[in-house]
């Protein structure tokens, strides 16, 4: 077996387990499941055309026209694999525009099986590029910039967590697309393709694990975990919302959970450029601020006043919507963990009975 073969065995491989583990994953949704499943086949089925075609380069027994249908189908599939992973995170717009790029794309492919223009087999059934080869680069490289700015933006309803882990799955995939264009003997395009899929699947997977599934903040899971490793002068902000029990007793739960949708995108709205956001109980949230946000006790005072103010805007349009109680904790690296916890919550708790 040639290191080729084996390098396309491995992606292979690799591929199929990555379908069978996010098929059996409870934490997947089915959107997700769908998209990275479909991804992981196109880059099996991909994977195996360039074989084909590495293996019929050159050899006279092996139709000419089949070698040429075999790049098509390869050329053609490339981009549908960013489009899925698009899909999976849920972040894919303008459908139609989608689908046609991809048609047309395609229709230019095809072409070329006649043409040659962005490759051609020769006379001795050899694969050689074409003329308008950078078509096909250009088309690729857009569709990837494309779903880099898309995996961005999806970061961000997760507050930025792990984006060094999506540049670390960007990278792997220009390293191994810019060799391959470089040199087409260097076959590592679908190996690095591969290994990008998985990284970027276990960079979805963390900022779902970190999330709560109906605010989208972070999770106590990741408020514990923060907390464990602050080691800097920062201030915790924790929110109660009042008599949220008497919300869901009067309109039902429904209410219940659009009300902390509600607050829990004031707190974002309020706080996520300078720090991160919790949800740590029913009805209990909390905001660490970055290390170069926070100036002094000022800081948070400012913050909580335009939140307060902000509530106080949304009440307007909606009169049901309860006050939260807020407190907070200066941590200056000496006091114990717990002891700044017990102080917010002490002064969120004093806020909340003069506010009864």
């Amino acid at each position: 077996m040639t290191f080729y073969s084996t390098v396309v065995l491995i992606t292979i491989m690799l591929s199929v387990i990555m379908i069978v583990h996010i098929n059996n994953s409870n934490i997947v949704i089915e959107n997700a499941r769908r998209g990275f499943c479909v991804g992981f086949t196109i880059i099996i089925a991909t994977s195996f055309l360039e074989w084909m075609t590495y293996m019929a380069n050159g050899h006279p027994a092996f139709p000419g026209w089949l070698h040429g249908f075999f790049s098509f189908l390869e050329f053609s599939l490339a981009p549908s694999l960013v489009v899925m992973w698009i899909y999976a995170i849920g972040n894919i717009r303008h459908g139609r525009i989608v689908l046609f790029f991809l048609l047309l794309h395609a229709l230019v492919e095809f072409s070329s099986i006649w043409t040659g223009a962005i490759f051609y087999i020769d006379a001795a059934n050899k694969y050689c590029r074409g003329e308008y080869y950078i078509i096909y680069v250009a088309c690729y490289s857009l569709a990837i910039a494309v779903m880099f700015i898309e995996a961005y933006y999806f970061s961000r309803k997760y507050q930025n967590r792990n984006l060094s882990s999506l540049i670390a799955a960007f990278s792997s995939l220009f390293i191994g697309i810019v060799a391959n264009i470089m040199d087409v003997d260097i076959r590592t395009a679908w190996l690095s393709v591969a290994v990008c899929c998985v990284l970027f699947y276990i960079y979805y997977v963390e900022l779902v694990v970190q999330s709560d599934g109906l605010t989208r903040l972070l999770n106590r899971r990741s408020y514990e975990s923060h907390l464990s490793k602050l080691n800097y002068r920062t201030a915790v902000i924790i929110f109660d919302i009042d008599k949220f029990k008497d919300v869901n007793d009067t309109y039902g739960h429904a209410y219940g959970d659009a009300i902390l949708k509600k607050i829990s995108k004031a707190i974002l709205r309020c706080y996520q450029s300078r720090g991160l956001c919790y949800r740590i109980g029913g009805d209990e949230f909390c905001v660490i601020l970055n290390k170069n946000s926070f100036r002094s006790e000022s800081t948070v005072i400012k913050l909580n006043n335009r939140f307060n103010s902000l509530l106080g805007e949304l009440r307007q349009k909606e009169r049901a919507l309860p006050t939260v109680s807020v407190g907070y904790e200066i941590f200056n690296g000496e006091t114990e963990i717990a002891d700044i916890v017990h102080n917010a919550d002490t002064m969120m708790y004093t806020n909340k009975n003069s506010n009864r």
